[in-house]
């Protein structure tokens, strides 16, 4: 019997240090830099941001302003020669208006898509700010939220793509999909810019489909990525170990590999009907989950972002409004082109990471350090994988 007890006991101790393995700290090289001016114009734009390779080799860093302006602005900034840099000015109202942006993908200078999220309006523009087409991204002349429709949601962690003639927009449903119980194909809208129809696609995995309440944006709406093959897109849910292959043509999904976080506890559900109490703001900051994944085509490598809970003590300045507390821990996994695992990696070296400060350029993937004192640029370094 005590030689039962001694198993039981270490075999607990076994399974508490698998469960959270030792981590080594992601490594920055100090002499590889980039950074990007900010200006009175522009604001804090980690959420929303694209970089464009064009064809002569320049890599363009382009920003949105996130504050109501008229005109818009879009900050298009060259990571190799400075004097490159533009501002572009969309009118917000008159013939040319493109309404108020929230959402934009730059195709290249004479084929700009600006999003207004709430008008369910799509513009595409040139860089003089002549409109050259409009599209509608609702049945209906409404712009009130219905039952059917969704609205365009694009981040730094899934954004706005184009194959041929559609252009694809991350969205979010305007009726909560607990409510169909995350059964509806309605993540991803597919825009035909020749005719200016759309459907949507992109549902969630089986996992999702359980009754139970999954929470709001931050675990429940995917990051999508590109994979080396253009006709497939790599998809991550927040809270599921598995990526997922989305088959452009087919427009069905199926799991491709795991890529599970040695760190993160399961979530515990709370009511649908408790969305508006303090428990719905104690399960999203209590709730472990997958900030975002890239696909690093340059490396062949594939990049996921862990986003651990908020500590009791942090949690409960949150829930009482007392202030933010103490960060949230997070990590990034890493696997290589034959999906073996290379590492899971702490994040805590890193001052006021992001996770929408991961951007991956030919020399290697970078994040944001920049200063908290530093208010006029954003400096990233590049990570050092040993």
């Amino acid at each position: 019997m005590k030689s039962l007890f001694v198993f039981c006991i270490s075999l607990l101790i076994f399974s508490c240090s698998e469960k959270y393995k030792k981590v080594n700290l992601i490594k920055l090289d100090s002499y590889s830099q980039k950074v990007i001016p900010i200006n009175n114009l522009s604001t804090e734009f980690s959420i929303l941001s694209q970089l464009s390779f064009r064809e002569d080799g320049e890599v363009l860093f382009i920003h949105l302003n996130y504050f109501d302006s008229d005109p818009n602005y879009l900050f298009v900034n060259s990571l190799d020669d400075p004097e490159m840099d533009l501002v572009l000015k969309f009118d917000g109202r008159g013939p040319n208006e493109v309404g108020g942006v929230t959402d934009f993908y730059f195709h290249d200078y004479d084929s700009i898509f600006l999003i207004d999220r709430y008008r369910y309006q799509v513009s595409l523009a040139d860089s003089s700010g002549e409109v050259l087409k409009r599209y509608r991204l609702k049945e209906n002349d409404s712009n009130m939220p219905g039952e059917d429709s969704v609205l365009p949601w694009v981040t730094s962690k899934s954004r706005i793509f184009k194959r041929g003639r559609y252009l694809y927009i991350p969205c979010i449903p305007d009726q909560d999909p607990f409510k169909s119980q995350y059964k509806r194909n309605n993540l991803l809208i597919k825009l035909d810019l020749k005719s200016g129809d759309y459907t949507t696609l992109l549902g969630y995995p089986e996992l999702y489909q359980t009754g139970d309440f999954w929470g709001n944006p931050d675990h429940i709406l995917p990051s999508i990525s590109h994979s080396d093959d253009p006709d497939f897109m790599l998809v991550s849910f927040p809270l599921a170990d598995s990526i997922y292959k989305l088959n452009l043509k087919t427009e069905e999904m199926e799991p491709y590999f795991l890529m599970r976080s040695d760190q993160l506890d399961p979530p515990v559900f709370i009511d649908f009907k408790d969305i508006q109490s303090d428990r719905m703001i104690q399960y999203q900051y209590g709730t472990d989950y997958y900030f975002s994944f890239n696909y690093d085509p340059f490396r062949m490598l594939y990049w996921r972002v862990v986003y651990k809970k908020y500590d009791d003590e942090s949690l409960n300045r949150i829930v009482n409004r007392k202030g933010a507390g103490k960060a949230n821990k997070k990590y990034m996994i890493v696997y290589d082109k034959n999906l073996n695992r290379i590492g899971e990696f702490g994040l805590d070296s890193i001052p006021k990471f992001g996770g929408f400060d991961f951007i991956i350029l030919k020399d290697g993937p970078y994040i944001s350090v920049t200063p908290e004192d530093v208010e006029d640029e954003k400096v990233f370094q590049r990570i050092i994988i040993e």
